[in-house]
């Protein structure tokens, strides 16, 4: 069988390639490619035979690495000519185009001797203004959207006269489900107190902290409730719900004999991972426990509710009962989030005396529940 040189011509169409770097979240770029089959005589091959040929890019004109590569199999012959389109199965074209690339092309899955030269890939026009230092989207230094020429102290500049940059706008729900959210990472609420919100490495914060002039007091109705508890800036805290969302009815906590340690958060902020804790974890069938309570509620438009941690609850007293607000019952038995252990849950009762303290009780009794939320 005749050795079937290349003869040198292997041509590159870039306007699929800048087609589908464009339509990157739909489908993966490709790169269409050319060449010629020739005898050693120097004829084409004649139209019919099909062949195996593999496709390399080299980092170098000579000698290099293989950044990608993928092999064809059954391409037809045209007039000696093929064409091929490279990265359209099951071979991503993944190779990072960042550097100048040279086409490897031999016949079979790649073991066999390459023609030479390596023809390098071309740039087509329009693909010059993405790469460079001021160009609009440079490969390295700073990137404009909107001008050629992005301020030397800013990695990214954006410039109009009658746009906006448009931020990533959730719910306060879908703000909390993010998993993991980067220190610094931005975003606009749309519900419960809108607005642009940002993420301090432990919790979210509102950015009216640097530019709101309400002035927020323990005791006031706010957020769907009565402020209880507040944040250093005095803009984000607790409240709890008002009184005429308390039932008379009473609740067992729920689970005697089943330990739930995820439950046993005390501090301030640790009541709503105690709820959901204890509501996933806790199945009484029929019996309403606490959690459950505390869960279901909807007050004043707010469905996050949760029950208070200890800690939650004991401010709750404090700050609101000793204080004659809340509407909390004298001498009666509140539950927390709080569990101590298989057996026990803390719960506090809300007396006239400033020394009381949260108790422990058997999970098995039935007391009141007060809930709580964050704002």
């Amino acid at each position: 069988m005749k050795r079937i040189p290349l003869f040198g011509r292997a041509s590159l169409v870039f306007g699929a390639l800048v087609l589908s770097l464009s339509l990157a979240q739909a489908q993966n770029a490709t790169l269409a490619v050319q060449g010629v089959l020739k005898n050693s005589d120097g004829s084409t091959v004649p139209d019919g035979d099909t062949y195996t040929i593999t496709f390399k890019l080299w980092n170098e004109l000579t000698g290099g690495s293989v950044a990608w590569q993928e092999t064809k199999t059954n391409v037809s012959i045209i007039g000696g000519i093929y064409s091929v389109v490279l990265g359209d199965g099951a071979t991503v074209l993944n190779a990072p185009f960042d550097r100048p690339y040279y086409l490897g092309i031999s016949l079979g899955t790649g073991s066999g001797e390459e023609f030479i030269p390596r023809p390098r890939l071309a740039s087509a026009p329009y693909a010059l203004s993405l790469l460079g230092s001021s160009n609009i989207f440079p490969s390295t230094g700073n990137v404009g959207v909107g001008t050629t020429t992005p301020h030397a102290s800013a990695l990214l500049e954006a410039q109009a006269t009658n746009k906006g940059v448009l931020f990533p706008r959730m719910t306060k729900a879908q703000r909390d489900a993010i998993a993991s959210p980067a220190t610094g990472l931005l975003l606009f609420q749309t519900d419960e107190a809108p607005g642009f919100y940002y993420y301090t490495g432990s919790a979210w914060q509102s950015v009216n902290e640097f530019t709101s002039n309400t002035t927020l007091h323990i005791g006031d109705s706010y957020a769907g409730g009565i402020i209880f508890y507040l944040e250093p800036s005095g803009l984000n805290g607790l409240v709890a719900a008002p009184a005429s969302s308390e039932s008379t009815n009473v609740y067992l906590w729920g689970c005697s004999g089943t330990a739930i340690p995820s439950t046993r958060g005390s501090s301030i902020g640790s009541g709503l991972a105690n709820t959901s804790s204890s509501v996933a974890a806790c199945e009484m069938g029929a019996t309403t426990t606490a959690a459950e309570r505390a869960d279901r509620l909807v007050i004043n438009g707010c469905s996050d509710w949760y029950l208070p941690s200890k800690d939650e609850i004991n401010l709750m007293h404090k700050n609101l009962h000793l204080a004659g607000l809340g509407g909390f019952t004298l001498n009666t038995n509140y539950w927390s989030s709080t569990e101590s252990d298989a057996t026990e849950a803390w719960k506090m009762q809300f007396t006239d005396d400033s020394a009381t303290l949260p108790t422990l009780a058997p999970k098995v009794i039935n007391y009141r529940v007060r809930v709580i939320r964050a704002f």
